[in-house]
């Protein structure tokens, strides 16, 4: 719902259609919180999913309480006990401001952290790739820096987005700055993005 309330067409993909593979018709593919734990179709689906990614993508997927398996393209460590970050007032900051996830298609900046409610997120990565590209450092009071709430990497000709942030409480509240950030995320273009990682 938030999706189609910034503009874009939205096709819920039941299991049939997942179990099919053919994502060929769509230009972006998200993955639901916690869809990829309780969906035994978008398990089995995995190699699909990413070959999505390889020939375009992105695919973006929000957080899961157990391993993302073989879905994620690099090694990712994610499931209970990874961090979190449960002071909705926690300051953020931008690691790489000049990624494409906070460029394009609307430049980003601090205010869309303003106003967020409950929380900031929850089952962040734990460790990851080098390969995967983390864009935020944030934190509880008196905890370490956490860079596992949004990781980004090029997949084939495609991308691959890990995004840990309570998104669905923010749109919930209607809080401006997370549909802003999400657009970005679900419009990233991956040639941009891997012009990005050459820069770097």
């Amino acid at each position: 719902e938030a999706i189609r309330q910034m503009g874009a067409e939205v096709e819920l993909l039941d299991e049939a259609r997942v179990r099919e593979g053919d994502f060929s018709a769509f230009s972006t593919i998200v993955l639901g919180v916690r869809a990829y734990e309780t969906r035994p179709d978008l398990q089995a689906a995995s190699a699909q999913l990413l070959d999505f990614a390889r020939t375009g993508g992105p695919v973006v997927v929000q957080y899961n309480r157990g391993p993302l398996g073989s879905l994620a393209p690099y090694p990712m460590q994610t499931g209970r006990g990874s961090p979190r970050v449960a002071d909705e007032t926690a300051p953020v900051r931008m690691l790489v401001p000049e990624a494409p996830v906070f460029t394009s298609p609307k430049g980003l900046g601090a205010e869309e952290f303003v106003g967020w409610v409950q929380e900031r997120g929850l089952y962040f990565a734990g460790e990851w790739d080098e390969r995967y590209v983390p864009v935020l450092e944030l934190n509880d009071p008196g905890e370490p820096p956490r860079h596992g709430s949004v990781l980004v990497t090029s997949v084939g000709d495609g991308v691959f987005a890990y995004a840990a942030l309570s998104f669905f409480r923010q749109w919930a509240m209607q809080v401006p700055g997370a549909y802003r950030l999400f657009a970005n995320l679900i419009s990233l273009d991956a040639a941009e993005w891997r012009a990005f990682e050459s820069s770097r």
